[in-house]
């Protein structure tokens, strides 16, 4: 049997085609297929990568696996919807049949630690991709609101990892949920592949089972934890926070969401963390007040106060009604005063930097991650986005085997191709319990990224891979790292290693994808 793997280049997202050849028969895996939202031609490239997936695999893939909701991650099967979904409006079929598709338990909507799951994600989720559509939106319009004010980076983002959020009610129905309305197109995909697969497993920690192949793979299930802790646990315990959702400190999401759905005051104020008293008011009764004079009811004669020191534009004449007959107040540097800055509307969104931050890693840490036996028992780790506490849990259970038990640092011993974790970032490649675990003489570590691209997301830019992890990955696999952004000849990385002959011949690369044979 022969092992030939592609990664498609040039993609801030995974997309990795494995062959399994053994004689006249092929079968075909494919996990993942997804660009980070935002990337240059996106939707060309991936209709590119989709035809060759079609004429590799003859139209019929064997096993699909999908390990996680983050759009760079499963976009493509949006943006190729002709090729995996087809198109329902007009009964046409897709052009690639899937056989089987594999996702964790957390999917598995008849799971209750599933649903409990999406309740969770799903709130905070649609929040803050409407939040940043929302302040893209008023900016764009001049619009003098918390939106356009808060700090554009306030869900660091987020959104390019959620995808875009469709709100069309007669829009594709492979985008979105039943009685449409705003969904997270991430969740309305994976829904339409479930429906276009001929049949769907959901699989838990600990599980063994063979690929449903020609020639069967022995794949050993290390991820995501059921475990809640190890779940939502995305940073190394020293450095370990609070998590920050809805039923933990979670008003300020839940403020997000009915802000940006257009709720009514009295529906934003339930979730006010202060007493009622102190809600009367809205910003709206405010900005409207008219002046009032000294007879006017206390209430119209306060708003009227408030209005002129915090919604007009500038301050009000520091005399009153006593001002000096030569006094100006638009060249008084009192008078003139801009008043922006004494306004608080959009304090509460720099809630959304933590918590979107916190709800990315604990997507991440949903992933399936899944070990491949190949026929000298070498394993193919494929570890998604997992992050700290997914990793972790692989050391909780051993894997049951032939009546025998196998352990995770057996498994990581025995790795010699492994897919490296959330494009090669700070905290998504363990040490002690994970690469310093990866002793194969042949270990090959490929990252899927597009290190320019990363560097002009955020605020300060994202090091994909993180500087540290890529010098672990080199000293670990003694040079032989694959690079999705990079052709081999040209890495400047790997020039202080020795050429290793064997690795080299069984490497190969084209316009589109870096193909390596891991076996055979």
């Amino acid at each position: 049997a022969r092992l030939p793997g592609a990664t498609y280049k040039g993609l801030l997202g995974d997309c990795f085609l494995i062959r399994i050849v053994d004689g006249g028969r092929q079968s075909t895996i494919l996990i993942d297929c997804g660009i980070l939202l935002g990337s240059p031609d996106a939707t060309a490239r991936m209709a590119a990568i989709a035809a060759d997936i079609v004429k590799e695999t003859g139209g019929t893939l064997d096993l699909l696996v999908v390990t996680h909701e983050h759009w760079d991650h499963i976009s493509g099967f949006a943006q190729a919807r002709e090729v995996f979904l087809g198109n329902p409006a007009t009964g046409t079929p897709p052009k690639l049949k899937i056989a089987q598709m594999w996702m964790a338990w957390t999917e598995d909507l008849a799971d209750p630690d599933a649903r409990a799951l999406h309740a969770r994600f799903d709130k905070t989720g649609t929040a803050l991709a409407l939040l940043a559509e929302r302040m893209a939106a008023d900016r764009a319009a001049g619009a003098a609101s918390p939106f356009a004010a808060a700090p554009a980076a306030a869900t660091l983002g987020l959104e390019k990892f959620l995808g875009p959020v469709s709100d069309d009610p007669h829009g594709d129905p492979a985008l979105l949920g039943a009685g449409g309305g705003k969904r997270l197109t991430g969740r309305a995909i994976f829904e339409a592949l479930k429906t276009v697969s001929v049949a769907t497993r959901y699989l838990s920690p600990g599980a063994v089972l063979p690929t449903p192949t020609a020639t069967a793979l022995r794949a050993y299930v290390l991820g995501p934890p059921r475990n809640h802790k190890r779940l939502f646990k995305d940073l190394p315990t020293k450095a370990e926070h609070g998590s920050l959702y809805l039923d933990r400190g979670g008003y300020n999401a839940a403020l997000m969401l009915d802000a940006v759905s257009g709720a009514s005051p009295d529906d934003i104020a339930r979730h006010s963390p202060f007493s009622r008293r102190y809600t009367a008011l809205h910003a709206a009764d405010v900005e409207t007040a008219r002046d009032a004079g000294p007879d006017a009811p206390e209430a119209a004669r306060l708003r009227a106060w408030l209005r002129a020191r915090y919604f007009d534009s500038h301050s009000p004449c520091r005399f009153g009604d006593d001002a000096p007959p030569k006094h100006d107040c638009a060249k008084d540097l009192v008078c003139g005063a801009r008043q922006n800055n004494r306004r608080i509307d959009g304090d509460w969104l720099a809630a959304a930097g933590p918590l979107a931050l916190k709800l990315d890693a604990d997507t991440n840490n949903t992933s399936l991650v899944l070990a491949f036996e190949l026929p000298d028992a070498s394993i193919m780790l494929f570890a998604a986005d997992a992050q700290v506490g997914n990793w972790e849990s692989w050391h909780d259970q051993d894997y049951s085997v032939d009546g025998g038990a196998v352990t995770a640092a057996e498994l990581l011993a025995r790795t010699r191709f492994y897919k490296v974790g959330h494009h090669g970032s700070h905290n998504a490649t363990l040490t002690a319990l994970g690469l310093e675990l990866m002793t194969h003489d042949d270990l090959v570590a490929a990252i899927s990224t597009d290190f320019e691209l990363g560097r002009q997301q955020g605020t300060k830019g994202w090091n994909m891979p993180n500087e540290r992890v890529k010098a672990a990955l080199l000293r670990q696999s003694k040079g032989r790292l694959i690079r999705s952004d990079r052709d081999r000849a040209s890495d400047e990385d790997v020039t202080g290693f020795a050429t290793d002959p064997n690795f080299a011949d069984r490497l190969r690369e084209t316009p589109l994808y870096i193909e390596y044979r891991v076996f055979g």
